[in-house]
């Protein structure tokens, strides 16, 4: 169930950045869909800890997790990077024959900037925007994270509890007074968000339930509780995402991940349905490759548009920003919604398949030859990144 939550949170993801003409885009959850990067830093918090805080206090090396956790999100990372390069290189042809608009690799996509998301640094304030992958600046803050926590897990033993209760108490606390954005922290604290989020998962873990069968009135109300959590859910992201009520993201997730956890109702399992499962196999990818996707889509569209004379997009102009929505109405918008979805969900099947899990069973397979016992137990949840 909690696999395809995070499958489901990423499809929310990438609906809410598609600057499409539909009143879909006008929803006031999918408008508050950034939120759900929260969920994943939550989920991540909570699955780490179920399957290696006791590991890292026995003694696991830290460099093999570190290796594990590094070989799981960067190599994606890294190829999606050198597309958004190719693609600059590209535009600087295409700009000498006047037939890209802007000029290629300004501040968002910069060389200077290249380094930093190399070194997944990009989210400690050093740029002064999002640079390229714009999402990747959530993998650059949760790596760190990890080796925050593996050292915690390692010298703190007994006491990482008080020390994670302090992080998330701090965090939040830190994003209260910092600004008028509230959660809503990218490339300048991300690393504060992140942490936020991950501690309250990790703490919560102590006390995480396991998956149980129930019948009769026991499962009406686990069904009730689920469905219950989930309308909150959606309520509170329709109604505060732009509100300092947004910093409560990471303890509302926390309720929802402890209630779902326990996939006693019916709402859990309709989402262990084999495509919602799917999605969930896929989420990191769905959540690396949808920028992209979606700026090539546009791009096609314009080129489609141009060479038969067929309004597809609406431009618009917000200040003195100047961008495209994709559809010339809302029908059109609407309908080239799926086809978006379609070929973002295709993408990302392809990038599992050819660079996400090559990069795992790569770091298994070194990791389990210096110490095989460390991983002869299966894990007790997913550990795909929570992305």
């Amino acid at each position: 169930a909690l696999d395809a939550l995070r499958g489901v949170s990423a499809v929310c993801v990438c609906l809410f950045h598609f600057k499409v003409n539909s009143p879909i885009a006008d929803i006031p959850f999918i408008k508050g869909s950034w939120l759900f990067v929260d969920f994943f830093f939550v989920l991540s918090g909570f699955v780490i800890a179920a399957n290696y805080r006791d590991r890292l206090a026995d003694g696991m090396p830290i460099g093999d997790f570190a290796l594990l956790r590094l070989a799981r999100v960067y190599p994606l990372h890294v190829v999606m990077l050198l597309v958004f390069i190719a693609m600059e290189l590209a535009g600087m042809m295409l700009s000498a024959g006047g037939l890209m608009k802007r000029q290629p690799f300004d501040d968002y996509h910069s060389v200077a900037s290249i380094f930093t998301n190399l070194a997944l640094v990009q989210s400690f304030g050093i740029e002064g925007r999002l640079t390229w992958n714009h999402p990747s600046w959530s993998i650059a803050t949760e790596f760190w994270t990890y080796l925050l926590f593996a050292c915690a897990a390692r010298w703190a033993r007994s006491a990482i509890d008080w020390w994670l209760a302090l992080a998330a108490v701090a965090c939040e606390t830190f994003l209260l007074v910092h600004g008028d954005h509230g959660i809503n922290v990218t490339h300048d604290w991300g690393m504060v968000r992140c942490v936020y989020g991950f501690a309250l998962g990790a703490l919560i873990c102590r006390w995480r339930p396991r998956p149980v069968a129930v019948t009769g009135r026991r499962r009406a109300f686990a069904t009730g509780l689920e469905l219950l959590t989930a309308a909150a859910v959606i309520a509170y992201i329709s109604l505060v995402s732009s509100s300092l009520l947004n910093v409560g993201a990471p303890l509302v997730f926390a309720i929802a991940v402890m209630v779902f956890a326990r996939q006693a109702g019916a709402v859990s399992s309709l989402l262990m349905a084999p495509p919602l499962l799917w999605l969930g196999l896929v989420s990191y990818s769905i959540y690396m490759v949808h920028i992209f996707v979606q700026s090539r889509f546009d791009d096609l569209l314009k080129i489609v548009g141009k060479l038969t004379g067929t309004a597809l997009v609406t431009p618009v102009k917000v200040g003195a920003t100047h961008f495209d929505l994709v559809g010339a109405d809302p029908l059109q918008g609407t309908l080239f919604l799926p086809v978006m979805l379609a070929l973002v969900l295709a993408t990302a099947a392809l990038t599992w398949r050819w660079v996400e899990k090559p990069g795992q069973d790569w770091a298994r397979r070194v990791v389990q030859r210096r110490k095989p016992a460390e991983f002869s137990q299966p894990p007790l949840y997913s550990q795909r990144p929570q992305f």
